[in-house]
């Protein structure tokens, strides 16, 4: 009877183990899960009504019954990906944000019944984890998984420690994207024309009244919420107009059909104008450098620091098959003969051209 009793011990210890053990690995399965969803840029948590009504505005947009309301941001397919990006990944948080509530439940009432075999199981458990990672490389899954299961041991530490001093719940803040500062920079950039001044608001004059050369102005309200603001801006030469933030973050470039204004964030005061016929911007991924494009003839680049080159005119009226990189703008320029290849040093701004095509 006795020995009966210890060998149905082993086997009960024996099958916690195994039950913590898979339970860890199902809590870093959904772990890596999350990670892999899509990311966007919105920096909310979207509840199951918002994620519906993200999806509705994204058939909309790509069906052409809707369109973007700030068209300086995106095109109406970029818009729509951004809201079915955002509606998957919270449906995908929602559900692990489940999932881990049920094996923390778990883990929690069995470790309650067998501390000791469920802590033991954890350690060997780490432990290979630790070999396989050695084994495959610092850029294998395993590698990956083992940083997972070291961050869930901090994170338990510290709620443990939360918990001993203060009787709220220790929560550790993580935002919904991956790059937060995404959103803020829209919140700053979002423009939209006025037909008219709207009553008891009022515009900053830029230039000011007095100094500019008598063309017609415009208004234009950029930014959102506690960013926004109206602005009366003479117009240029251009149909197109756009509002960036500059690489700096401290300066917006302003472009009222096609008059460019260098503006200062916080103060909203006119620094610099830089023309009448700015045709376009364009910047690098790690927005880094600016190019404003000045009328399809010449570029002019910003960095963090500021101006940092302007080409001599490269164009007699239009470029084509652009791409940016930290490095290179390459292009085809309009010439006399036809359309030439040509490549910008970013750093220094020298141009050089290959054979016409």
């Amino acid at each position: 009877m006795k020995n009966n009793a210890m060998k149905n011990n082993v086997m009960k210890n024996e099958n916690v183990a195994e039950r913590a053990v898979a339970l860890a690995h199902e809590y870093l399965d959904v772990m890596r899960r999350t990670e892999r969803v899509s990311d966007s840029p919105v920096n909310t948590f979207l509840t199951r009504k918002m994620r519906r009504q993200c999806r509705r505005a994204a058939r909309l947009l790509r069906e052409q019954k809707a369109e973007p309301r700030y068209k300086n941001l995106h095109s109406a397919e970029e818009l729509a990906g951004i809201y079915e990006r955002a509606a998957e990944r919270d449906e995908i948080c929602d559900k692990a944000k489940k999932d881990f509530q049920r094996i923390s439940r778990e883990l929690t009432r069995i470790r309650r019944e067998n501390a000791a075999e469920v802590e033991k199981a954890m350690v060997a458990l780490a432990h290979e984890a630790a070999r396989l990672a050695e084994e495959h490389g610092p850029r294998s899954e395993a590698a990956h998984r083992f940083r997972l299961m070291q961050f869930l041991a901090w994170f338990g530490q510290q709620s443990r420690n939360h918990s001993r001093k203060s009787r709220t719940p220790f929560r550790l803040r993580v935002s919904p994207a991956q790059d937060p500062s995404i959103q803020a920079w829209w919140e700053l950039t979002a423009a939209e024309i006025l037909d008219s001044l709207p009553p008891e608001e009022a515009a900053i004059a830029i230039p000011t009244e007095g100094r500019d050369s008598g063309r017609p102005r415009v208004f234009l309200r950029i930014g959102l919420g506690e960013a926004s603001w109206i602005g009366s801006f003479e117009i240029g030469q251009m149909n197109v107009g756009t509002v960036s933030l500059m690489p700096d973050e401290k300066h917006l470039l302003v472009s009222a059909k096609g008059a460019g204004y260098i503006i200062d964030v916080k103060s909203r005061t006119l620094v610099e104008t830089i023309g009448t016929e700015v045709a376009g911007v364009m910047m690098n991924q790690p927005r880094t450098v600016f190019l404003v494009d000045h009328n399809g003839r010449s570029l002019e680049a910003f960095g963090t620091s500021g101006r940092l080159w302007k080409t001599d005119t490269i164009s007699s009226g239009g470029f084509r098959e652009t791409a940016i990189t930290e490095t290179t703008f390459t292009g085809e320029a309009r010439q006399a003969s036809g359309w030439r290849r040509f490549a910008v040093d970013m750093a220094t701004g020298e141009v050089r051209f290959a054979d016409a095509v």
